[in-house]
């Protein structure tokens, strides 16, 4: 027998095994055929094979100190994959109504509406906190399913609202930086080949066709702590005077970069039901003012440019009012006689007018371009303006008087930190920034370089002995300029501005022997008090006080703040036992 099988050639074993194994092959595609072909028919109908997007998470937002301002949170949708089913269980569906807060009828209907999408997603059932995905999953609802969808979350809330903006329920930006940069924010989400059951649910991962990219990081110039400040102050100052809105922008002046730009009214991007348009604007940005007599220090720059007017100067301006051609111009007060920078110190109308026409057109015009009048910014922000300045050679003697009280002109408060910003630089100009990782764009050109170091020690005054003084910081120097603009209204009245309807503005520099802030307030419409020295130079004040302590500047002007409050402490009898702040214990039920 063994003999037998030794004889049997190799080749002849392998056809056996060859021939055994085609037959097994046979008999069980015969089976799978036939017998349980019912069984595995019936596997196949239930699964799918399809693909599916890997969603991605938005790019983060943040400040200079990589504060988080905007970040995108993972969350649950439910999916409604078998409509039928669904709609079974109406007892179970009307729960889930009261989960949700929406009417049971409604629901019914936006689910019959939709009879063609294999996949239903219904808004109040989009991006469900947990607690309410709990509570929906114990309600054992058929024919749904729960995907992965990204919510935007902004920590600082109103403070930012309308620099960031927000994005819509698909998280799409269309607001604010949100809109301007989305591209880049977005990233792509990616795909991949997967199972799904009957009820779409993913039981099976099969491969990555493309992998996701996430989206950038955005960082800012902005400080979040300097935001802050800025938004406090301005939204208790717009509630105390009872104003219509208002904006502050906080540049650096040595870089150019955009540390603050608040305005108010705002929103809560995380609440949209707080949302309104004109809570939505960034004034400091889109919108564009008449500067009124922040312009003043530019007038006297291209006076002492064109040498032929300097500081010692006398302009008469008794007595308070004059008629110069068909229209009669005024100031607040008779000044009487002021010297050039006087004029600048009191603020006078009548004095500037006789200052700029002293001199040629076209030099004002050419200084009012150098620091950035008409000229668009180009921050990649949404609706920026660029304001106006008609060309020189289409002014007229009315368009002179006008420009030199700040009129027929106009720019945003963000062009008017600018500009003070060359005043700071020593005729420096540096455009402002609002992306970290963007160049600094410095325009060389020092032209007017002696007159507006003159003009820095004039401002100077103006919060010392002038119009400004509400707008002095304990400690330090400080220049700055106030305004208040009546309002255009246009209309066919021969006089096309309100004499109710003003806007207040302050523009400063802190500190002023080495500048580093500059700030411009605006508060627009104040019911109570017009003038830019009342409503927006204290406003200056207190975020420059604040904001210089948070950035850890040490004070230039210590000297000049001790022997003040020497002064005041020695004035006080025993301060601390007349004016006790808190009752001494040991006097209660004294008698």
């Amino acid at each position: 027998m063994n003999n037998y099988f030794k004889k049997i050639r190799r080749v002849d074993q392998i056809t056996f095994f060859v021939i055994l194994s085609i037959l097994i092959i046979l008999l069980r595609s015969f089976n799978l055929q036939f017998t349980e072909s019912e069984k595995y028919s019936s596997l196949i109908k239930n699964y799918e094979i399809k693909e599916h997007t890997i969603s991605t998470s938005r790019g983060s937002i943040v400040d200079r100190n990589n504060i988080v301002l905007a970040e995108s949170i993972p969350m649950k949708t439910l999916i409604i994959s078998n409509k039928e089913k669904f709609l079974q269980d109406h007892l179970a569906l009307k729960k889930l109504c009261k989960i949700i807060n929406i009417d049971f009828e409604y629901l019914l209907k936006i689910v019959k509406n939709k009879e063609n999408k294999r996949f239903i997603r219904i808004r109040e059932l989009r991006l469900l906190s947990s607690d309410n995905i709990n509570k929906i999953s114990r309600l054992n609802i058929k024919g749904i399913y729960f995907t992965k969808e990204f919510k935007r979350y902004y920590p600082e809330g109103e403070t930012f609202a309308s620099l960031i903006g927000m994005t819509n329920i698909d998280h799409i930006g269309h607001m604010g930086l949100e809109s301007s940069y989305d591209s880049s924010l977005a990233g792509v989400n990616g795909k991949k080949k997967v199972m799904i059951d009957r009820q779409g649910t993913i039981v099976k991962e099969i491969k990555e066709l493309k992998k996701p990219k996430e989206g950038s990081k955005l960082v800012l110039t902005v400080d979040a702590r300097l935001q802050y400040v800025a938004y406090r102050e301005l939204k208790k100052q717009v509630r105390k005077v009872d104003a219509k809105s208002g904006s502050v922008i906080i540049l650096d002046s040595t870089n150019g970069d955009i540390l603050a730009s608040a305005s108010y009214p705002s929103y809560d991007p995380n609440d949209n039901s707080t949302y309104t348009v004109e809570a939505e604007r960034n004034r400091g940005i889109i919108d564009s003012l008449e500067p009124a007599s922040t312009i003043k220090p530019f007038v006297l720059t291209a006076a002492l440019y064109s040498e032929k007017v300097n500081l010692s100067d006398k302009f008469n301006t008794n007595p308070g009012y004059k008629k110069m051609g068909r229209k009669t111009y005024r100031d607040v007060s008779n000044f009487g006689e002021l010297t050039s920078e006087g004029v600048i110190i009191k603020s006078s109308n009548l004095g500037s007018i006789m200052i700029l026409e002293k001199i040629n057109k076209k030099l004002f015009y050419d200084l009012l371009k150098h620091v950035g009048f008409g000229e668009k910014i180009n921050l990649n922000f949404p609706s920026e303006v660029e304001g106006s300045l008609p060309h020189h050679s289409d002014w007229k003697k009315t368009d002179v008087r006008s420009l030199a009280q700040g009129y027929h002109c106009r720019v945003s408060p963000l062009q008017l930190a600018k500009a003070y910003s060359a005043i700071a630089n020593n005729g420096l100009v540096i455009n402002p920034r609002l992306i970290k990782k963007n160049k600094i764009d410095i325009f060389e050109d020092k032209k007017y370089e002696k007159e507006f170091n003159i003009v820095k020690n004039v401002i100077k005054k103006v919060i010392d002995e002038g119009s400004a003084q509400r707008a002095a910081i304990h400690g330090y120097t400080a220049g700055g300029k106030t305004g208040t603009a009546e309002l255009y209204i246009g209309g066919k009245n021969k006089n096309k501005y309100s004499s109710e309807k003003h806007t207040g503005l302050f523009a400063g520099i802190a500190p002023l022997k080495n500048p580093k802030l500059v700030i411009v307030v605006v508060i627009n419409q104040p019911s109570d008090e017009k003038f830019g020295g009342v409503v927006a130079a204290p406003v200056f004040k207190k975020i420059a006080t604040d904001s210089l302590r948070i950035l850890n500047i040490s004070p230039d002007n210590i000297d000049a703040y001790e022997k003040k409050v020497l002064k005041k402490v020695k004035k006080q009898n025993s301060y601390t036992y007349k004016n006790p702040e808190v009752n001494n214990v040991f006097w209660i039920n004294r008698y």
